[in-house]
């Protein structure tokens, strides 16, 4: 299959099932899709993100340390919404790097807390930080106070709501190290 190609063609769930299909498939097509994630058209690395997203859920055994820390490291220089959404969902499937770069720390504190960026990003950089604080539980405090300073009104209710969770998960966790 011409997978960058069937990538061009308008986005539907129906369609990324299909391709998610061929990969399961034919898994030694999944190298050379996994580089689509990176293209220069946009359109084509968002698409190829939204794959590698629903293939991640399934089969996260396609994707090795090499996959992540590739990922991680075009989340630092992608300005594209869609695309950076992409890759915080592989993230948040896959699991982090073993030494997550501060940039990316910092970068995740920036897209939680700033306003302009959109909520599934912002909520997703959240959910990273927390799987950050469980290895590297230095930051439990930092993340701990953003987000209780965070005044509910500036957010949307989806922002709130994990907002809540994550505070509570920090609290049980800070209480079974003590």
């Amino acid at each position: 299959m011409n997978y960058r190609l069937q990538l061009k063609n308008p986005a539907s769930l129906g369609y990324i099932e299909t391709i998610v299909q061929s990969l399961i498939n034919n898994p030694d097509d999944f190298e050379d899709f996994f580089s689509l994630i990176f293209d220069e058209d946009t359109d084509i690395a968002w698409r190829a993100c939204w794959v590698c997203d629903k293939v991640s859920r399934k089969y996260p055994h396609f994707f090795s340390t090499d996959h992540i820390h590739k990922i991680a490291d075009a989340l630092l220089l992608t300005n594209h919404h869609g695309i950076r959404r992409g890759y915080l969902c592989l993230l948040n499937n896959l699991g982090l790097p073993v030494e997550v770069p501060v940039e990316l720390i910092n970068k995740l504190f920036d897209w939680m807390t700033l306003p302009k960026i959109d909520v599934s990003a912002q909520v997703l950089s959240m959910k990273l930080l927390y799987k950050i604080c469980l290895k590297q539980p230095d930051f439990t405090q930092e993340l701990m106070a953003y987000l209780e300073n965070t005044s509910p009104t500036d957010y949307t209710p989806g922002y709130n709501a994990t907002r809540r969770k994550i505070i509570k998960l920090l609290n049980s966790y800070t209480n079974t190290k003590n």
